[in-house]
């Protein structure tokens, strides 16, 4: 408990007194249900998948094996720890103790689900992957696959495509977060200053870098012939519905010109706040309880 105090003590002197007047037990909560996805997601990753029938003269399961371009920890490395390290080190400068959460705990939590929900459909569904029966090294005198059992189980795991759901997890987080701190995507908000940085085209594109290299990691996954093009839509459909769920619990929405109030502009949602938090400098702008003007009648 005295180690606790001693880190709210520093945090308030680093980012202000009422910088954690935000903070909630039910805080605690979501990062237990996000740890929770993450962790059963795992858990269902190692369960045997359904052994759907297949042809060993079905040509959309025939394509040679193919090393990965981009690795399964090389991807979900760039995916967490990219927008993870912008998003804190933008936040810390602004002194935003709760934007440096809520980006940690919506990027989680949007990552987590996805997970989760991607491992449960490969599972059920067992799709085979188009390089299959490289990995199985089908006997035809035994009708039976003869290649390593690991390797002919993670075959059957086809869809949704992992690598991009967890790439446009991250990397939408990181687009929606960006767009909300420069109004990339509200083209009614206001944009003030005539330098380099107020460029519209600018700001659009960079909140679209992300994407691209989500796009980038979903087409590798095609070209490695490690999944048919329904995998890769779905998997990437998956990430982005995740994120943006868990984006707009946390944060306000980058598409409304009421986000970019001067007081409001680049701050998250004080979910979980008092009902007298409002418009604090270091916090969010929600939530707050106005009094009836009746009572002062």
């Amino acid at each position: 408990m005295a180690a606790l105090t001693r880190v709210q003590d520093k945090v308030k002197e680093l980012f202000g007194r009422d910088s954690l007047d935000w903070l909630s037990v039910s805080y605690v909560i979501d990062w237990l249900v996000a740890s929770a996805f993450f962790f059963l997601g795992n858990l269902v990753s190692h369960l045997a998948p359904f052994e759907r029938e297949f042809s060993p003269d079905d040509p959309t399961i025939s394509h040679k094996h193919h090393s990965n371009q981009i690795s399964g920890t090389t991807n979900g490395s760039i995916a967490l720890y990219i927008p993870l390290i912008i998003t804190t080190a933008v936040c810390a400068m602004q002194r935003s103790a709760i934007g440096i959460h809520h980006s940690a705990l919506a990027l989680w939590a949007g990552r987590s689900l996805a997970k989760f929900t991607v491992e449960c459909l490969k599972n059920r569904v067992g799709r085979l992957r188009p390089d299959f029966l490289a990995r199985c090294k089908w006997d035809a005198a035994a009708e039976t696959c003869t290649g390593k059992a690991a390797s002919i189980m993670d075959g059957r795991r086809s869809f949704p495509s992992g690598h991009s759901s967890t790439a446009f997890a991250g990397m939408t987080f990181l687009a929606l977060w960006l767009a909300g701190q420069t109004t990339a995507w509200c083209f009614t908000a206001p944009v003030s200053g005539r330098e380099i940085a107020a460029s519209r085209l600018g700001r659009l594109l960079l909140t679209l870098a992300p994407l691209a290299w989500a796009t980038w990691v979903a087409v590798s996954r095609l070209e490695d012939y490690r999944h048919h093009k329904e995998d890769v839509i779905v998997g990437a459909f998956i990430g982005t519905l995740c994120s943006g769920i868990c984006y707009f619990i946390y944060w306000p929405s980058p598409f409304s010109a009421d986000s970019f109030t001067p007081e409001r502009v680049g701050q998250p949602r004080a979910t979980y706040a008092p009902r007298d938090y409002h418009e604090r400098s270091n916090g969010g702008f929600e939530l707050t309880r106005l009094q009836d003007d009746t009572e002062h009648v």
